[in-house]
């Protein structure tokens, strides 16, 4: 499987696959991305976090990023970051069993809307996919409460030239972004409700054209 990952054919459909879903995004959250109070927030959001961005700072171990950030920033940093890795590793795993299955249906890069939904439901991972909505929603969250304490940009700020020395500077600049983002919010709650409802309701829109859906599928990890 791990020769089939790098090749040329899964590579390709991988990227297909995360255009379609970056495009289904930006259609879904049009209204929020325009908005001039949430145009930054929307753009970390749905961008980096989401979208089909590199996250390859994702293979630094939360170990190592403890000893080498250990008493130099704000800890809850440190905490954000292993929850944005973990979003990451979910999705991409997720990314590559749809792939595998675009491959052994036939699909090529062109794929519509209705062989998405038929991939995304061959999978039969009902609570996964909950919970890695559910997990989008704790990141937001854990980043907006990060936004509002002051010690957090002194943090952010006294270790990036630092961190780019010692390889860790994608990290911290990630996390700068979202912060800046979240900061210029004073109330959350309507984007993140607005967010967290379409996403389940489009999760079930998907589910509920798959007339044989077992009950055990349909419990929720929440």
């Amino acid at each position: 499987m791990a020769r089939e990952k790098n090749s040329e054919e899964f590579v390709r459909l991988k990227r297909a696959l995360q255009k379609f879903q970056s495009e289904r995004l930006a259609e879904t959250y049009q209204d929020l991305m325009t908005d001039p109070q949430y145009e930054k927030i929307g753009h970390f959001f749905f961008e980096k976090l989401y979208g089909p961005e590199d996250f390859s700072f994702r293979d630094t171990s939360i170990k190592k990023l403890h000893k080498l950030l250990k008493g130099k920033v704000y800890s809850g940093i440190i905490s954000a970051v292993s929850k944005v890795i973990e979003l990451h590793e979910l999705s991409d795993l997720l990314d590559d069993r749809m792939v595998e299955q675009m491959m052994a249906r036939g699909i090529g890069e062109d794929l519509d809307m209705e062989q998405y939904q038929a991939v995304y439901r061959s999978l039969d991972n009902y609570d996964q996919r909950i919970y890695q909505i559910d997990l989008g929603a704790e990141v937001t969250q854990v980043f907006y409460k990060l936004s509002k304490k002051w010690v957090v940009a002194i943090s952010l700020n006294t270790v990036r030239t630092a961190a780019h020395l010692i390889g860790m500077g994608k990290i911290i600049d990630f996390i700068y972004e979202g912060y800046e983002g979240f900061r210029a919010i004073k109330d959350i709650d309507y984007f993140f409700v607005t967010v967290d409802t379409r996403e389940h309701a489009w999760h079930e829109e998907i589910w509920s054209k798959d007339s044989g859906s077992s009950g055990s599928s349909m419990t929720s990890t929440q």
